[in-house]
């Protein structure tokens, strides 16, 4: 603080632009985390970062939020299982004979989430069709005092993320069954408070009981060179 408004934040954004440009990127977002998720973009209850930003010509794309849940005495809402199990569809954690039909899914159907499930740092929920197919796919992970956001939600925390359904099982109700179903795993471990990030469907997760809690404005430019 007792160094704002002196032009080093300016310098540090350009110089930033510059080391990016230089290494041959072609597209740069304003976030956090590199390798490891922090935050999408701008958190909105920093006025001053907001600001900024937009005052050096970054124009907002659209907003994201995070939502979370203490997961103690969490009970799936009613009804919950009922729709994915009339559709045929099953839930369970995968395991080593999965994860070739796990990998195989997320490429074909959710690519930009494919680097994460090979991280294999993450329990993975799946579910499956009649046949055996895999239609539905979740990331969940705790209680983990590493979690990035532990030191803000509680050393028993836990996340949950890369939710997605395939295009022919969606309005079933497997992802809000996928959810509930990942949440009662998380909380019989010992998770308390459960984090999912980086969420447009606000009120999918809502309805599955967990409560929006920050908001991030997103924005990305091409660099000069491209």
């Amino acid at each position: 603080p007792a160094h704002q408004r002196r032009g080093v934040g300016t310098r540090l954004l350009r110089a930033a632009l510059h080391r990016l440009e230089a290494a041959g990127a072609e597209w740069v977002a304003l976030g956090g985390g590199g390798e490891d998720y922090i935050w999408p973009g701008v958190p909105d209850d920093l006025p001053a970062a907001v600001g900024f930003f937009a005052a050096r010509g970054w124009r907002w794309d659209h907003r994201v939020i995070d939502l979370v849940r203490d997961l103690r005495d969490y009970q799936p809402p009613p009804g919950a299982y009922q729709r994915a199990s009339r559709a045929g569809v099953s839930l369970e954690v995968a395991g080593e004979r999965d994860l070739e039909a796990v990998l195989a899914f997320e490429a074909a159907t959710f690519p930009t989430w494919l680097r994460w499930f090979q991280r294999r740092d993450s329990s993975v929920l799946v579910a499956r069709d009649g046949d055996g197919r895999v239609v539905g796919t979740l990331l969940f992970r705790g209680p983990d005092e590493g979690l990035m956001f532990a030191p803000m939600l509680g050393p028993a925390s836990g996340t949950i993320g890369c939710v997605g359904v395939a295009d022919d099982h969606q309005g079933r109700g497997v992802g809000s069954a996928m959810v509930a179903h990942a949440s009662e795993l998380l909380r019989r471990a010992g998770t308390r408070a459960c984090h999912i990030g980086w969420v447009v469907r606000r009120d999918f997760y809502v309805r599955v009981g967990y409560t929006p809690w920050r908001a991030y404005l997103l924005s990305r430019r091409q660099l000069p060179s491209t």
